[in-house]
C-alpha cells in the first residue's frame, strides 16, 4: 500500500509540473508573438525618431520656427473667425406651393383728384373687381410732402439703394427696419387746396397672371367686363404724375421692393405708364426661425408712352401687369459644420509645417554657410 501511495503522489507531482511547464510555454509564446507584432508594427513607422544627443540646432531653424508659429497662429485665428460666421445658402426649386392666399399691398399717390380716378383688378381666370370701392381707401392729400414725410421717403429710398444684388436677398432674412406706412403730415399747407389722391389698402388676389390699373374716370362693370367714364373727366384735370409708397405681394411689412419710393412725373395729360412685373416666390429662414417664411420678390420692366387718340391706343393711367415665375428661391442661414472646421485646421497646420520644412532646407543649403552658423559650431573641439 505504501508503494501505491508513493506512486500516486509521484504521478500527481508530475502532472502538476507538466501543467506548470505548459502554462509557462504558452505565456512565453504569447510574449514572443506580441514582440513579433510590435516589431512588425515598428517596421512600418513613417516617423523615425532622432535621439536628442545627435540633434543639432541652428539660427536658421529657430527663425523658421518663429515664422512658422506666427503664420499658424494667424491662420488658425482667421479660420476660427470664418467658422463663427453664418453661411447663407441659396436654392432654386420648382414652386409647388398651391396656396392662393395672397394680398396685393398698394400705397400710391397720384397728382389727380380722387373723384376722377378709377381702380380695377382682373386676372386670367376671369375674376375682376372694382378695387377702388371695395378694398382701397382714397384720401385727398397734397402731392407735396411734409417735412416728416420727406424724411420717411428719403430713408426709404436710401435703404432701397443699399439693397442690390445678393444684399437684396439678405434683407429678407433680417428685415430693413423701415416704417410700415407713410406718416401723416406734421404741418398743414396754408392756402393750398389738396389736389392729389392717395390710394392705399390690400387687395386679395389669386396666384395667377393679372392686371391692376388706375385710369381716368370711374369704372362701370358689366357682363363683358368694365368701362371707364374717361369722357367725363376734363383733360386739364388729368395728370398721372405718381409716387409709389408701397407695392408688395408679401405679408411682411419690413421688406423694401423694387418700385417702392419711385417717382414718375409728366406734363402730358395723355400719358400711359405700364409696369410689367415678374413675381418670384421666396422662402427665407434665419437661425431664429423654426419654419421658413413665405414672401414674394419681383422684377420690373417699365414703359411710358403718349396716347394720340383715346380708345384706339388705350386710356391714360397706370397699368401694373404681373405674372408668377414657376421657380422659387429658398434662402436659409446655416452654421458651418464643426467637422469641416477641424479638417481645415489640420490641413492648415500640416501644410504650413511641410512647407516650412522644405523652405528651411532650401534656405540652409543655399544661404546657410553665409548667414547662419549652427550652435554646434560654437562648441569646443573636445565637446564635438
Amino acid at each position: 500500500s505504501s508503494i501505491r501511495v508513493v506512486v500516486a503522489f509521484n504521478s500527481r507531482a508530475v502532472t502538476c509540473n507538466l501543467l506548470v511547464i505548459a502554462a509557462v510555454t504558452i505565456k512565453m509564446q504569447r510574449v514572443s508573438r506580441r514582440k513579433q507584432i510590435e516589431q512588425a508594427i515598428s517596421s512600418l513607422d513613417a516617423f523615425p525618431k532622432v535621439e536628442p544627443e545627435v540633434q543639432e540646432t541652428s539660427s536658421s531653424g529657430g527663425l523658421t520656427t518663429i515664422i512658422t508659429s506666427t503664420i499658424i497662429i494667424l491662420l488658425v485665428v482667421g479660420e476660427f473667425m470664418y467658422y463663427r460666421t453664418v453661411d447663407t445658402k441659396y436654392e432654386y426649386k420648382v414652386d409647388t406651393d398651391m396656396r392662393q392666399d395672397m394680398l396685393l399691398s398698394l400705397d400710391i399717390t397720384i397728382a389727380m383728384r380722387c373723384k376722377y380716378l378709377g381702380a380695377d383688378y382682373i386676372d386670367v381666370s376671369g375674376n375682376s373687381s372694382d378695387a377702388a370701392s371695395k378694398y382701397l381707401k382714397m384720401d385727398t392729400v397734397h402731392f407735396k410732402l411734409a417735412p416728416n414725410q420727406e424724411k420717411w421717403h428719403r430713408d426709404l429710398v436710401e435703404k432701397k439703394a443699399g439693397s442690390r444684388g445678393l444684399d437684396s436677398l439678405e434683407r429678407f432674412l433680417h428685415g430693413t427696419g423701415r416704417a410700415t406706412d407713410m406718416p401723416e403730415p406734421d404741418v398743414e399747407f396754408q392756402n393750398e387746396e389738396p389736389k392729389a389722391c392717395r390710394l392705399h389698402g390690400k387687395i386679395p388676389v389669386n396666384k395667377v397672371a393679372a392686371n391692376f390699373h388706375i385710369s381716368a374716370g370711374k369704372s362701370i362693370h358689366h357682363a363683358r367686363g368694365h368701362s371707364h367714364l374717361v369722357g367725363m373727366v376734363p383733360e386739364r384735370e388729368i395728370n398721372f404724375t405718381h409716387r409709389f409708397n408701397r407695392l408688395s405681394f408679401s405679408k411682411s411689412e419690413n421688406e423694401i421692393h423694387t418700385l417702392e419710393g419711385d417717382l414718375q412725373t409728366t406734363e402730358n395729360a395723355q400719358e400711359m405708364f405700364q409696369y410689367y412685373l415678374k413675381v418670384v416666390p421666396t422662402y427665407t429662414k434665419n437661425l431664429r426661425q423654426p419654419e421658413p417664411v413665405r414672401s414674394f420678390q419681383y422684377s420690373v420692366t417699365e414703359q411710358r408712352r403718349r396716347i394720340d387718340m383715346l380708345g384706339s391706343q388705350g386710356l391714360p393711367g397706370i397699368y401694373v401687369k404681373y405674372d408668377f415665375e414657376p421657380l422659387s428661391v429658398h434662402i436659409k442661414q446655416v452654421r458651418r459644420p464643426f467637422l469641416s472646421f477641424i479638417v481645415r485646421l489640420c490641413g492648415i497646420i500640416g501644410g504650413v509645417f511641410a512647407t516650412s520644412g522644405m523652405m528651411h532646407q532650401t534656405i540652409s543649403s543655399t544661404f546657410g554657410p553665409m548667414f547662419f552658423k549652427s550652435d554646434a559650431s560654437n562648441l569646443p573641439s573636445s565637446a564635438k
